[in-house]
């Protein structure tokens, strides 16, 4: 397998795994928790190395997690004081957490060379290396970081299977979630675990600063022209896919870093779609004057 066709393999499922769980974030309204998460799990992964000794193990993973899972803890308990202002309760946590990372990877690990660029924005080449490919025998099945996100992104959609009503109640109709009985709140927090892992298993991938436009940008593209839940959860699905396609083959050509790529290309599709349905709310009011004047 060559080094290109691994890394458009951890392209298209990068953006695919990210996009699935920000559909719930963007109708929730909490976008920005992926960016406070997205810092604060350097901690948990460096605590993770230390205590599994691999960047790879699934020690790692929960432990870098569960730190992603102290911005959403934190900016909660801080909201209820009441003594915060606005959104500062998530300005206040994942800014420190992500400081102690740095400072844990430079003392702890500091024998352990870290791009600085690696951390914010990925590295795809580097993961798409030969000696990172999962070989059984003479049989080669790609990136191990794309199995990762494989994973990831099932466990995603199995959850968002079980739970989709309760999703979708807790989301448009809460107070009715409520009074069935259904569990909103754990679901919500299953969620936002889940969100969690997820950032966490493409930090290698997209970085602490570009995961944020991979979980969030497709679906948000698709919530422009999607009418109903199913229809923005394919669609994000989409974008993602098509973004990430784009993004790699416009890398590949101009020697550019392929995440950083798809990111724009992410921005470039939401532009474009909502221009596009400007341009077509511009023409439905126009001819609504016409009908109206003409009456």
């Amino acid at each position: 397998m060559s080094l290109a066709t691994g890394v458009l393999m951890l392209a298209i499922m990068a953006s695919m795994t990210c996009a699935l769980p920000g559909t719930f974030l963007v109708l929730k309204r909490q976008s920005m928790l992926v960016d406070g998460m997205s810092h604060a799990v350097l901690p948990g992964i460096v605590v993770g190395v230390i205590l599994s000794g691999s960047t790879h193990s699934f020690l790692m993973a929960v432990a870098a997690a569960l730190m992603g899972m102290l911005v959403v803890l934190g900016a909660n308990w801080l909201k209820s004081t009441g003594l915060i202002a606005g959104d500062a309760n998530q300005g206040l946590i994942f800014p420190f957490l992500f400081a102690l990372g740095v400072l844990l990877l430079s003392t702890t690990l500091k024998n352990v060379h870290v791009c600085e660029d690696t951390v914010l924005t990925g590295d795809m080449n580097l993961n798409a290396l030969p000696t990172e490919h999962l070989i059984y025998g003479n049989l080669t099945f790609g990136p191990e970081a794309f199995w990762h996100l494989v994973m990831v992104w099932v466990v995603n959609a199995v959850f968002i299977a079980l739970t989709y009503q309760v999703l979708k109640l807790g989301i448009f109709d809460p107070a009715l979630a409520r009074t069935l009985g259904f569990p909103v709140k754990l679901v919500d927090w299953l969620l936002m675990f889940l969100v969690s892992l997820t950032v966490v298993v493409a930090f290698d991938t997209a970085g602490a600063i570009l995961v944020v436009a991979l979980v969030i940008v497709p679906p948000a593209t698709a919530y422009l022209w999607a009418r109903t839940l199913p229809q923005m959860l394919i669609g994000g699905q989409v974008v993602a896919v098509i973004s990430a396609v784009l993004g790699f083959e416009i890398a590949y050509f101009l020697d550019l870093p392929t995440s950083a790529m798809m990111a724009v290309m992410d921005g470039v599709f939401f532009l474009g779609a909502l221009g596009l349905k400007e341009l077509v709310q511009y023409f439905r009011r126009g001819r609504a004057l016409r009908s109206l004047t003409a009456v």
